[in-house]
């Protein structure tokens, strides 16, 4: 009986394979088997071979608003990277060269300074940050990144409240299109900006990312 068994199981295990063989060479261009793509299609995050990302670029300035402190002669940041927000993680301009120091006070009226021209992936974007040169509040630094100068030619720092390591984000929706370029403007408002808080400085950037030119 229990031969008799055994050999029952070796048939039906034998049937099951040759049935798996035949629906393999059966199975029609259509269908794939789980993690494979159609001719022509790729798994998410691949590309086929000889394909490349689609892309666009983005020039992107930096402004801002007029300050009407009379006091005040200079509001300078130096922005260290810049990175841009894409498919939940946040990725470095490795086209934008830092160190580089900016006047925000020159940037009014009009005025704007290229922060640069980066090639993006073409999609959707809402986010991008700035990463400063900038001392949590209560260091002390001989030459900060990011510093106010006043009329008599005084300088105090600017300070974050609790580390920079996040960076400044600016908000705003702007697409990228494959081989288009699109202009947008970093707008840094430093009236909202500057906050006093007792002897110090504090520096809570709003920036608004406005579209400009889409082309």
């Amino acid at each position: 009986m229990e031969i008799k068994n055994s050999f029952l199981a070796w048939i039906v295990l034998i049937v099951v394979a040759v049935l798996a063989v035949l629906g393999l060479l059966n199975r029609s261009p259509d269908q794939t088997l789980p993690g494979q793509a159609l001719p022509g299609q790729t798994v998410p995050g691949e590309t086929l071979p000889g394909q490349t990302l689609e892309t666009g670029t983005l020039k992107l300035y930096l402004a801002d608003a007029p300050l009407d402190a009379d006091n005040v002669t200079g509001v300078y940041i130096t922005i260290n990277e810049i990175q841009y927000h894409l498919d939940g993680e946040w990725i470095t301009c490795e086209e934008f060269v830092g160190n580089q120091t900016y006047d925000l006070l020159e940037l009014t009226g009009g005025n704007s300074a290229l922060l640069g021209a980066f090639t993006l992936p073409a999609g959707s974007y809402t986010q991008i940050r700035f990463m400063l040169d900038i001392p949590e509040n209560g260091s002390h630094t001989a030459n900060p990144g990011c510093y106010i100068e006043f009329a008599d030619n005084s300088t105090e720092p600017l300070f974050v409240p609790s580390g920079g390591e996040t960076g400044y984000k600016a908000t705003g929706h702007f697409e990228v299109t494959p081989n288009g370029t699109v202009v947008v403007t970093a707008d840094f408002d430093v009236r909202k900006a500057v906050v006093v808080a007792g002897s110090s400085y504090i520096l809570k950037p709003t920036i608004k990312l406005i579209v400009t030119v889409n082309y």
